[in-house]
């Protein structure tokens, strides 16, 4: 009878413990903020082209961002309009993948060669586009690497686009991330490539990434 009640006592410990977990675990999955949403990346949900490149990571974004439609080119995109026309973009955030080679190394030499492969792109994508500097980062604890750059619009020159090209590589992985912040003139937080990431919603989406 003692030994019955003895594993009667270990076993409802267990179960008040596993309560608790279970509790404490639904407790922080609620903790978004009011008014935010959270996006996890799941790799069934990208396109065929996306999936060898996958990294698994979580973030959250403000309601007054929308969540763009997916493409072959980024994981995702979020994105804040400047107002009721949504004729222009004020401010964005996309995660997109990015490949290290080789992938048990992580320095600033592989960050700087990977930034310039992007910086390259964006050449050709904005106009005017100037890098500005280069900078060392912290992203979910991981080391990384920035570079900052502003450019404009053909079409509207007047229009400034203030921007943040980041690069991450998890310790151990052959895949990392990308992530592309931009401001424009149209933007309340963003006036300049360094505001990008680091003032506004935008500081605060950065903040919330995760990888999982």
């Amino acid at each position: 009878m003692i030994s019955y009640r003895a594993k009667q006592k270990v076993t409802e410990f267990k179960s008040d413990f596993k309560s608790a977990l279970k509790s404490l675990d639904e407790k922080e999955s609620k903790s978004t903020k009011d008014g935010w949403n959270t996006y996890t990346n799941v790799k069934a949900n990208l396109p065929a082209k996306l999936q060898p490149n996958f990294v698994a990571f979580s973030f959250e974004y403000p309601r007054t961002f929308e969540l763009q439609p997916q493409s072959e080119v980024n994981f995702v995109k979020v994105e804040r309009d400047t107002g009721a026309k949504k004729e222009s973009t004020a401010e964005n955030f996309a995660v997109g993948s990015a490949w290290f080679e080789p992938p048990g190394i992580q320095n600033d030499a592989l960050y700087d060669k990977v930034l310039d492969q992007l910086g390259q792109q964006l050449s050709g994508t904005f106009h005017n586009f100037k890098e500005t500097k280069r900078m060392a980062m912290t992203v979910d604890g991981v080391p990384s690497r920035a570079a900052l750059f502003q450019a404009d619009f053909k079409e509207l020159p007047s229009v400034k686009i203030f921007g943040k090209i980041i690069v991450v590589h998890p310790p151990g992985k052959r895949n990392g991330v990308s992530m592309l912040i931009l401001g424009t003139s149209y933007s309340q937080d963003i006036k300049s490539p360094d505001d990008a990431g680091s003032q506004g919603d935008t500081a605060e989406i950065l903040r919330s990434f995760r990888f999982l």
